[in-house]
């Protein structure tokens, strides 16, 4: 089934997901331009790079790094594999503090659901290569519906993590009928409330006991059947609810139209919408407001907003105060933020990293979308090339350190540890089964290993493995 938001963006179901294909959805959502809101009424977990950026047939390869095919490396095989036999594995998260090191390792928390229209949240003890705890919801996983969602066609699925609690959004959200956020104790599991809302509800944040969530109403209303490329005749409406993380309470709510994003801190809520930028405080009260600033994108930095307005050549960034004051502004052609403590990166048309005050630490004025940290913070990769078809690593100064180019017109970072990267890309010219290739890359940008795969959900670069979700039952464990 294909439904559409309210800006006109294709919203995939999983099941069509798993039908064609991770990367095939990706790859034909990339070819007609989209591309998803995290946090605002289009959240579309598999929609890829602008039209300008797509994969094209005829796209060369990069020239100035490795490339390697796959028949040429040793078979990437799996240190260990945990199988979930009833349900697809579609996310993977570890809290901050465990992927960068500064905490031994921990638990990672898988998102499970089943063809039978029910999910569950899962544990697993990664030393003791097995699952800890599982816990049913009833309906089907929602996408894009956990805090750190990115927009992109990676990590499309997953929960939200506090020092002590997780919290997972499932429901009937493709019946268009109801959807509920379940809070869960980090370490045993136990169920600590459910917050069920006759809407399509999406974590925002959390902050100092405050749970901030966006509800989006159906469109079409339930009961109704979609049809293609079907749209409302207004912008649909948003709720933005706080919730009391102990016990589930509903603290405020309030209610906004064409939300582009909810962006959560200690001081309260940021709503952005097609026409203004509403500053909440932490009672739900107006703690400031801006007109007509049509903002599609917000971060927040210890005492500053990053705001993105516009697209393309258009797009405009802002910093802002607490107060609602901007700072500064800056033109660049971006559309996709990555907060790193109080430095920005953005990507798009160009790739940059920003301060606070606005001062601009590096440029790369190439192609650079579907950012991804390494958990020490000490490096950048990016969807790059022609085509979209290499993945760069920056050094956090802007020295650009390589460029991996796979034999393929479609290709991107997808996960990485301190020392290594994770690339995914569709396998050779001609799309051959399997249907994707995942390479090992070590820290010179050479390929060391691969694996051939049908659809890879989400990845994620821990301790020196990555631990890959593999479309199926299966969580695989890969020595980087």
């Amino acid at each position: 089934m294909v439904s559409r938001s309210p800006t006109g963006t294709p919203t995939v179901s999983r099941r069509r997901f798993l039908r064609f294909g991770a990367g095939a959805v990706a790859g034909t959502l990339g070819t007609a331009g989209c591309l998803g809101e995290r946090g605002g009424d289009a959240a579309d977990p598999t929609e890829a790079a602008p039209a300008d950026a797509s994969p094209a047939d005829d796209a060369p390869p990069l020239d100035d790094g490795p490339t390697t095919r796959p028949g040429d490396l040793p078979e990437w095989t799996p240190d260990w594999t945990v199988s979930f036999d009833d349900s697809n594995v579609l996310g993977l998260d570890v809290d901050e503090a465990t992927a960068s090191g500064d905490t031994d390792a921990d638990l990672l928390y898988a998102t499970l659901s089943d063809d039978e229209g029910s999910s569950a949240v899962a544990a697993i003890d990664p030393a003791e290569r097995s699952t800890v705890w599982r816990r049913e919801m009833e309906g089907e996983a929602v996408g894009g519906s956990h805090a750190a969602y990115g927009r992109i066609a990676r990590g499309g699925w997953g929960v939200t993590l506090t020092d002590d609690a997780l919290y997972a959004v499932a429901g009937a959200a493709d019946e268009r009928e109801w959807t509920a956020l379940h809070a869960f104790d980090r370490a045993s599991g136990d169920r600590r409330w459910t917050f069920e809302r006759d809407r399509e509800l999406a974590v925002a944040g959390v902050s100092e006991g405050l749970v901030v969530a966006r509800g989006l109403e159906f469109f079409p209303p339930p009961g109704v059947t979609p049809t293609s490329h079907q749209t409302p005749e207004e912008p649909l409406a948003t709720v933005v609810y706080a919730i009391d993380a102990t016990d589930g309470r509903l603290a405020w709510k309030r209610e906004f139209t064409a939300v582009r994003d909810v962006a959560v801190s200690s001081r309260g809520a940021c709503v952005a919408t097609d026409d203004r930028l509403a500053g909440l405080d932490r009672d739900g009260d107006d703690r400031f407001a801006l007109d007509a600033t049509p903002a599609t994108w917000v971060e927040v930095a210890d005492d500053r907003l990053f705001v993105l307005s516009g697209a393309g050549e258009g797009a405009t960034l802002s910093g802002v105060a607490p107060n609602g004051d901007v700072d500064w502004r800056l033109d660049a052609p971006v559309e996709e933020l990555l907060l790193d403590g109080d430095r920005l990166y953005a990507g798009g048309e160009a790739v940059l990293a920003v301060e606070t005050d606005g001062s601009v630490v590096w440029r790369d004025d190439d192609y650079g979308q579907w950012l991804l940290l390494a958990p020490d913070g000490d490096a950048l990769y990016t969807r790059s090339g022609v085509g979209a078809d290499a993945a760069t690593a920056y050094d956090v100064s802007g020295a650009e350190r390589w460029t991996f180019a796979p034999p393929s017109n479609d290709a991107w970072p997808e996960a990485a540890t301190a020392d290594a990267m994770v690339a995914t890309a569709i396998t050779g010219e001609t799309a051959d089964e399997p249907f994707k290739t995942v390479y090992a890359v070590d820290g010179d940008g050479e390929a060391t290993a691969a694996r051939g795969i049908d659809t890879v959900f989400d990845a994620i670069g821990l301790d020196g493995t990555a631990y890959l979700a593999d479309g199926e039952s299966n969580l695989h464990a890969l020595s980087l």
